[in-house]
């Protein structure tokens, strides 16, 4: 009887050595490898979101105990009209859940943009000056930091024609860090798939017996 993960390694070389044929050619393997791909990662994230959410935090709770989670109707109520969406005609019923879909998402990415990043980073740039923990270097880098965000937040709010040269200088300034960081992403992004490649190299291998 073959092992599974004797079968599961030999799976994973040909769909490997699939993705790479599309450095020669596109070709209908490398699309197939893709559209499996992309399939298993929409089954596993729909099972994911059942399991972990539907399941765990909707409809258990509503079967073992109705009456205290009476107030889960609220959004299961919601997600059935949302599904109103898939019929053309009974689209506009699923506004509702889309409409409260969009405000909490908006109310929680600029409630976490200004008590997890903003406010945080405002108290952090305000004691990173303190000689006493960070020392003169250290003082040095976070003065550095301040005046790229400084310059960055110029860059995008007094850029133009009509500005004075003073201001124009010191958004050129954030455009300098902002290229910086791009450059230094890019490289980060790069060894990534670098290091991956080298990984899939060692797998294949591996599995040749090389």
């Amino acid at each position: 009887m073959l092992n599974p993960d004797f079968i599961g390694q030999w799976v994973a070389l040909f769909l490997t050595l699939v993705v790479f044929s599309y450095l020669i050619k596109d070709n209908f393997l490398y699309r197939l490898a893709i559209h499996i791909l992309v399939g298993v990662a929409a089954g596993y994230a729909l099972l994911v979101a059942y399991k972990a959410v539907l399941e765990k935090m909707l409809i258990l709770p509503l079967l073992q105990d109705p009456q205290t989670n009476v107030g889960l109707v609220v959004p299961l109520t919601l997600g059935l009209l949302l599904l109103a969406k898939l019929l053309p005609r009974m689209g506009w019923v699923g506004n509702v859940s889309m409409a409260f879909l969009f405000g909490v998402g908006a109310a929680l990415a600029i409630g976490g943009a200004m008590v997890g990043t903003l406010w945080p980073q405002t108290l952090a740039s305000i004691s990173s000056f303190n000689l006493a923990h960070v020392g003169l270097p250290g003082a040095f880098n976070n003065f550095i930091l301040f005046i790229g965000a400084i310059s960055v937040l110029f860059y995008f709010y007094f850029t133009g024609a009509q500005r004075r040269k003073a201001l124009r200088a010191v958004a050129s300034l954030g455009k300098a860090f902002i290229m910086i960081a791009f450059g230094a992403l890019f490289a980060t992004g790069l060894v990534t798939f670098v290091t991956l490649l080298i990984s899939r190299i060692n797998f294949i291998l591996e599995v040749v017996g090389w």
